[in-house]
């Protein structure tokens, strides 16, 4: 009941604020005791719901309750004035971002400043080591957000780092560790807003700490968690960009398979967030090439490598256009189709090695070429993995792929094809196929008894596309009888894989 009466009053507030918190403020005042917990959570919804007009009663409202602070003990009420502090002080730095649209007249940012330190003081002293868990998940809450304001205030920002150690330790100190997530991002976010650097031992604090939750097996964080734990790192790093990177990079060198994945994963979401990394980052990921090379790095860390990839080529990043992370798409699915080669008709497939193949086919797939840079950095390097036979299993993407380009430089003209070619350097233009190979590959692909139609048809339709790189007379020839082969072998494709198999056993 008490609960219903709360929001009801909440609710009238909407059309009766100042009768509704008069009405509160009369029973926070009533004889200088503790008020009633209803009271207090009911003061706390006002102030998140309606943060603007609660403005002329914070001074009011946090000097009645330091009267009675040192009344409270734990429990329900300490909670209770935990909301309180929490929600108002939230709505003081709601104010400070929004004070144009307030018909009252501004206060400065040291007058809440001011009627906030004694109660974050008070705080600070006795409310720290609580010992029962819900307790300890109010104080979070509460002094965040009265950290929020303080760092307003030049003169109360050492007291605001200082409680910042603290906030990073309850990791260690709460069992769910959401709520000091959303504490710390809250806090950054308003850091970010008010442009206070952070001093270089509390960034590397806050890095440190919140890469080892991404990283720790033993407390697996759910994907909501996840999400705001990766979003403490874009905030960081939008106030230092070049710091983040480099620390992210330091984590790639460290052995921990799960710290290898999260920074991967951290770096992708900062190449999507922003499409830009610092340029010296940007070539293949982080010194992986050698291990890579010794086949050394779990299938796990080879994956966020590539998903990597997929982040970097899909942002836009001027920064990645250097032609190995293309390359190692392929260097990945020559790997694991390597072993089906050499195993012959007694070859088996891991799981692994499956996912990451379809997770290559997947990326090069889906590349969009129209992003710019894309052409210069693709056309022509992409025709040297038509013909060797490891990368028969790509066909279908590459085909995809390579038909766009073309399509792309078409509509150019022939001024930019000779613009995105130029900085193809000797060595590069010496792998590319004759015009006689390209076709002569193409065709046996064409011919050749797959299970399935599907890599015909994209070998048909790349000569198709090419045909005026192949020879210039073929294009009136072709228009006619390409078409009609793609007819022939798009029905097969549409047979299905059962009745497809039903032929090559007839044959």
């Amino acid at each position: 009941v008490k609960t219903a009466a709360s929001d009801v009053l909440v609710t009238l507030a909407r059309s009766h604020f100042h009768f509704v918190m008069s009405e509160l403020q009369s029973h926070l005042k009533a004889m200088g005791k503790v008020p009633d917990e209803t009271v207090l959570l009911t003061l706390g919804k006002m102030a998140c719901s309606y943060a603007l007009q609660c403005i002329p009663f914070v001074g009011m409202t946090l000097l009645t309750l330091r009267a009675v602070l040192s009344q409270v003990g734990s429990g329900r009420i300490l909670r209770a004035i935990c909301s309180v502090l929490e929600q108002w002080s939230k709505g003081v730095n709601t104010y400070f971002g929004n004070q144009q649209q307030c018909p009252f007249p501004r206060k400065g940012v040291a007058q809440f400043c001011e009627a906030i330190y004694p109660v974050f003081r008070y705080a600070v002293v006795n409310w720290l080591d609580c010992k029962e868990e819900k307790d300890k998940q109010a104080v979070i809450g509460a002094v965040a957000a009265m950290m929020g304001v303080l760092l307003h205030e030049e003169q109360y920002q050492k007291h605001a780092w200082e409680l910042l150690f603290w906030l990073l330790h309850q990791y260690q100190e709460v069992q769910d560790t959401s709520q000091v997530t959303k504490s710390l991002s809250y806090v950054l976010e308003l850091l970010e807003g008010v442009h206070t650097p952070i001093p270089q031992g509390t960034a590397l604090a806050i890095s440190t700490t919140v890469h080892d939750q991404l990283s720790d097996v033993t407390k697996e964080p759910g994907l909501a968690h996840k999400a705001v734990l990766s979003r403490c790192i874009m905030l960081q790093a939008r106030m230092c960009p070049e710091e983040m990177v480099a620390f992210l990079h330091s984590q790639l060198s460290t052995g921990s398979e799960a710290g290898c994945v999260a920074a991967l994963g951290l770096l992708g979401a900062l190449a999507h967030s922003d499409g830009q990394l610092p340029p010296s980052k940007g070539s293949f990921p982080l010194g992986f090439e050698q291990e890579d090379r010794n086949h050394t790095l779990p299938w796990q860390v080879r994956r966020a490598v590539l998903e990597f990839i997929r982040e970097l080529l899909s942002s836009g990043s001027q920064s990645c256009w250097a032609w190995d992370v293309v390359g190692h798409i392929f260097t990945e699915f020559s790997r694991t189709s390597g072993r089906l080669v050499a195993g012959g008709l007694f070859a088996w497939e891991t799981q692994e090695d499956g996912a990451l193949r379809a997770l290559c086919m997947d990326i090069l797939g889906s590349l969009d070429v129209s992003l710019r840079g894309m052409t210069k950095l693709l056309w022509p390097r992409l025709l040297q993995y038509v013909m060797p036979a490891q990368y028969s299993g790509m066909l279908i993407p590459l085909s995809h792929c390579l038909r766009a380009l073309a399509e792309r430089q078409e509509r150019a003209g022939c001024k930019e094809e000779e613009e995105e070619t130029d900085a193809i350097d000797s060595q590069e233009q010496a792998q590319l196929l004759a015009p006689q190979t390209l076709l002569a590959r193409l065709l046996v692909v064409v011919a050749a008894p797959y299970p399935s139609g599907k890599r015909a048809v994209a070998a048909l339709q790349l000569l198709q596309a090419l045909h005026g790189r192949i020879h210039g007379a073929l294009g009136s020839a072709w228009e006619t009888e390409i078409p009609l082969l793609l007819q022939y072998l798009e029905g097969e494709v549409q047979l299905g894989s059962e009745g497809l198999e039903g032929r090559e056993r007839d044959r």
